[in-house]
């Protein structure tokens, strides 16, 4: 098994968990309640920004062109294709990000930005990648498993979301990045390794979490 194979092994009971939340199955039966789904959205946009801090320093500490170029085509995945979808949900609420600025971040949602700034801001590229990765496999994953199991979510106004975590290019685009990680931990020493596979379980945590908060109550 390659480095990244054994990683997501380890952590994959919380994506199968995630997978599994009462969210997710609302959206692919075509129940989900408007307003939570509004909640979900707004507080994803806010993560974003957060998240795209991450990537940005990750380019800061880039060593190589390969490394600034990895990072910098995740933001320019997050700007032309999520974004797009993001901002059209948000305007059909009636909303911009403009809006969203404004708003507060839920206690799951503060708590994974807080968890990815700070490795971005005192680790080194392989423990930044640890910690962005289980966002963008992860979501490959557990919306692959929606569309699996509710295939008419194609025909809802989900649509837009479940394609965008579920095409040939974001399969295509996960493949490289996955295969990138396995480039830069190449000759790592166990310790290392351990201490990347702590921070990609702990960042798949957070994930679930966010799943979680995304199926409370308003």
């Amino acid at each position: 098994m390659t480095f990244m194979e054994e990683i997501i092994a380890h952590s994959m009971p919380l994506w199968e968990e995630a997978a599994e939340e009462e969210f997710l199955k609302r959206m692919g039966t075509d129940t989900l309640d408007k307003q939570r789904f509004l909640d979900y959205i707004i507080q994803d946009s806010i993560y974003l920004r957060d998240y795209v801090k991450a990537f940005a320093m990750g380019i800061f500490k880039s060593q190589t062109l390969r490394d600034m170029q990895v990072f910098y085509s995740v933001l320019g995945f997050v700007n032309a294709s999520e974004n797009a979808t993001r901002l059209q949900y948000l305007a059909d609420f009636g909303l911009t990000d403009d809006d969203v600025e404004r708003m507060e971040k839920k206690p799951a949602c503060r708590d994974y930005t807080e968890f990815l700034l700070e490795t971005a801001e005192k680790e080194e590229i392989p423990e930044i990648l640890m910690a962005v990765m289980p966002c963008m496999l992860g979501y490959y994953y557990v919306f692959c498993q929606l569309l699996r199991r509710y295939p008419a979510v194609m025909d809802t106004y989900y649509a837009p979301l479940v394609r965008d975590y579920t095409s040939d290019q974001y399969k295509a685009s996960c493949e490289a990045w996955t295969d990138y990680c396995n480039q830069v931990c190449q000759g790592l020493d166990e310790q290392r390794k351990q201490k990347l596979d702590q921070l990609f379980e702990q960042a798949s945590k957070h994930e679930l979490y966010f799943w979680r908060m995304a199926g409370e109550q308003a």
